[in-house]
């Protein structure tokens, strides 16, 4: 699907959700790391070793590259960050304009062969539960020969579930086919069919300070209590979006050449 296919896309709500883009542009500038960007470049630090050159799909404006940066200790990273919000990636150039090692590109997720080609590392983080389908960007790491890992926070179960939440409080013309968000979860027998043999997979658990995700919110809710619902909270050990259980894990893929 093409960059224009998707901006047009009626389950691309990014395009009309600038509010929670600016959140973002918002924690880079301000310096702020989330617990996934940490618990990322933990994983990343424990499981790769040498210098590193990664895409990160949907990386918005690079909000995640810093904390990866100060922790993988075993090489150097160099940095692509994918997305279909032009005004991130403007950002991120713009923001990381003096850092050699960091580029910014729009692009699909949908779409993603052409960001692989000089590429070792993939890495997503919060964005495929949201687009309607991970398969082509599974078979393009699986066809890329310069790719021998992806570590992935996705929402992983015992069965692939497709979820489509309503974004209006009380307009529901044309329900499920427009205005939604994906909450799609997948299960690991899934990954490993569409990727083929030779890879080897492991699933870790998601790392959430959970004090701090019982205190989270953004200023859309504060005009919009409906907006809620797309926020995470935290219910007890578990994490919700309005009505829907999102069973956060991460996922690390290792190239195996069998």
């Amino acid at each position: 699907m093409s960059e224009f296919e998707d901006a047009k896309a009626p389950w691309n709500y990014f395009v009309n959700d600038s509010g929670y883009s600016n959140v973002l542009r918002d924690r880079l500038r301000d310096h702020v790391e989330m617990d996934s960007a940490i618990a990322l470049g933990t994983y990343l630090n424990e499981r790769v070793r040498g210098d590193i050159s990664m895409v990160d799909f949907g990386g918005g404006p690079g909000h995640y590259y810093p904390a990866i940066k100060r922790l993988y200790s075993s090489g150097t990273i160099d940095y692509l960050s994918v997305d279909i919000d032009h005004a991130n990636i403007r950002f991120g150039t713009e923001y990381f304009a003096d850092d050699p090692h960091a580029r910014f590109a729009v692009g699909s997720i949908l779409d993603p062969a052409s960001f692989l080609l000089d590429r070792d590392g993939v890495v997503s983080a919060n964005t495929l539960p949201h687009v309607p389908a991970i398969a082509p960007l599974l078979r393009a790491i699986a066809a890329a020969p310069s790719v021998n890992f992806f570590l992935f926070r996705m929402l992983i179960g015992n069965e692939c579930v497709e979820i489509r939440k309503h974004l209006k409080a009380d307009q529901f013309n044309k329900l499920f086919e427009d205005n939604y968000q994906h909450n799609n979860i997948y299960s690991l027998a899934y990954l490993a069919a569409t990727l083929g043999t030779g890879w080897e997979l492991e699933v870790m658990p998601d790392r959430v300070d959970r004090e701090r995700l019982a205190q989270h919110n953004v200023p859309m809710q504060q005009q919009d209590a409906f907006y809620g619902n797309r926020v995470s909270r935290a219910v007890g050990d578990m994490t919700f979006k309005g009505d829907i259980y999102m069973p956060w894990k991460f996922v690390f893929g290792r190239r195996t050449g069998s």
